[in-house]
């Protein structure tokens, strides 16, 4: 990492993400300065599936810092959503022209510029009205339409080798902008594709037979765009939908392809050809490209529409229970004030992978500090399925986040007292926070998450 990269992470990560944030705000005020009932309004930001707790975490920061939303609002004034999730919450909206129904399920694949993120959603109708509750573990892979691009430069690079000195960057940009604009959207697997050089690329009466350029006209054979620019992004595509697939119980009803890259008619053709027999609809609902935007609005109308998620991976913390002789390594053991000799290392599972969580699904667990001793409550996560391993120094346990607890100033009690604590962990369905009270005293507050986890896809991290 870069010396001004490493003191961008110092000051607390997300400069770039924060720059973002910064413009969006100014944009979201210029749009709303004469509603004045919407001065301070609930923000909903969407996130990929992919992004691991450490970079929603980052997004929160940078979302408060940029100014969107101050430090001291309640954490529910910015609520974060996964894209595939507000997808189908704008899929959900259409479901009538689909008759899709209670107890049907139907996958979004959310196909943008850097990642595929999919999830499967069963459709629940209940005398409060419908709700969607998650079928599979959501995940999603870095395939989207920008891969696309990248094979694209590199098969003009390879074409134009004999020319590259000719050809003024800004020209080659244009030709990639031709790409772009046109064959990506266009290409259907069939038809070949044409770019006209521009004049600036000094090729535009240039013909060489054995790239398929003629007066300055270059063909693209469908099969060359097939091999060397879309079938490498497909086929991940339809592997991961594949993935999503084998996890439903019984038959999926119905798959939805949004995103930019949603719209696809080749990718349409392909998930077509592979999963026609198994899957009773396949659709690209209207204006899919706006699917997550439209769909983060609803949820902000209506943030209980999802009343489940399943649970990516094991949660729990790091705790001292009783020593047992031949399971907990020596290195670990002490002696509490209570003269009971303890493991210091063991992992207290709260929370198993492929676990159904519900709406701020709430974990409440009792200790206590000597007081005015601060303590911590340091989260940390199972990836890999079962067994789960006993210590979180063994293989495979992350640390994934540190929330600090400070105590505060407790009249009645002397230093060195018992103070008895209660921390509740709270796995809302994007993100986790805990509260504490303590000494049975409404001292209730949200501790910071501090993420330190490295687990899935981080925008921050340098490639």
């Amino acid at each position: 990492m870069s010396e001004g990269g490493r003191k961008e992470r110092e000051r607390g990560g997300g400069g770039s993400m924060m720059l973002v944030l910064e413009g969006l705000r100014e944009y979201i005020m210029r749009s709303l300065h004469l509603i004045t009932i919407l001065t301070r309004p609930t923000q909903c930001l969407t996130v990929p599936a992919i992004w691991s707790d450490r970079a929603k975490s980052t997004m929160r920061e940078a979302a408060v810092r940029s100014g969107i939303v101050k430090p001291d609002d309640h954490p529910e004034r910015l609520m974060l959503i996964s894209e595939p999730e507000a997808a189908a919450l704008y899929c959900e909206k259409k479901c009538d022209q689909w008759n899709l129904k209670h107890g049907n399920t139907f996958m979004i694949c959310d196909a943008g510029g850097g990642t595929v993120d999919l999830i499967v959603y069963e459709i629940e109708d209940t005398s409060a009205g419908r709700t969607l509750k998650e079928v599979t573990s959501g995940h999603g892979g870095a395939c989207g339409s920008v891969f696309l691009d990248n094979n694209m430069r590199r098969l003009l690079a390879y074409k134009f080798r004999d020319y590259m000195a000719q050809i003024p960057a800004c020209a080659f940009e244009s030709m990639m902008d031709s790409f772009v604009e046109t064959v990506k959207p266009g290409y259907d697997g069939n038809e070949d594709q044409f770019i006209n050089l521009p004049a600036s690329a000094n090729l535009d009466q240039l013909t060489d037979e054995k790239i398929g350029l003629e007066d300055g006209v270059l063909r693209l054979p469908a099969s060359e765009l097939k091999t060397e620019v879309f079938d490498p992004v497909i086929l991940q595509v339809l592997e991961l939908m594949e993935q999503q697939i084998s996890q439903v119980p019984g038959r999926l009803d119905a798959i939805f392809l949004v995103g930019g890259f949603g719209s696809s008619d080749y990718l349409y053709d392909r998930v077509r050809a592979q999963f026609d027999a198994r899957v009773r609809k396949i659709a690209a609902p209207p204006r899919g490209e706006l699917a997550v935007v439209r769909g983060a609005v609803y949820f902000g109308l209506n943030p209980r529409i999802v009343t489940s998620k399943i649970s990516r991976r094991s949660y729990g913390v790091m705790t001292r229970m009783t020593f047992e002789e031949g399971k907990d390594p020596e290195e670990s053991a002490v002696v509490t004030n209570d003269g009971i000799k303890r493991c210091s290392t063991r992992f207290d599972v709260y929370i198993k992978k492929g676990q159904r969580i519900g709406v701020d699904f709430r974990i409440s667990k009792n200790f206590w500090i000597t007081y005015p001793k601060n303590t911590e409550a340091d989260l940390y996560a199972y990836d890999d399925d079962p067994p789960i391993p006993r210590q979180v120094t063994d293989r495979g346990i992350t640390k994934i986040a540190d929330f600090p607890i400070e105590i505060p100033h407790l009249p009645s009690v002397k230093i060195g007292d018992r103070v008895d604590m209660r921390i509740d962990f709270i796995f809302s369905l994007t993100e986790l926070r805990i509260e504490a009270l303590v000494n049975e005293q409404r001292f209730v507050f949200t501790s910071k998450f501090e993420a330190t986890d490295v687990y899935g896809w981080d925008p921050e991290r340098k490639r």
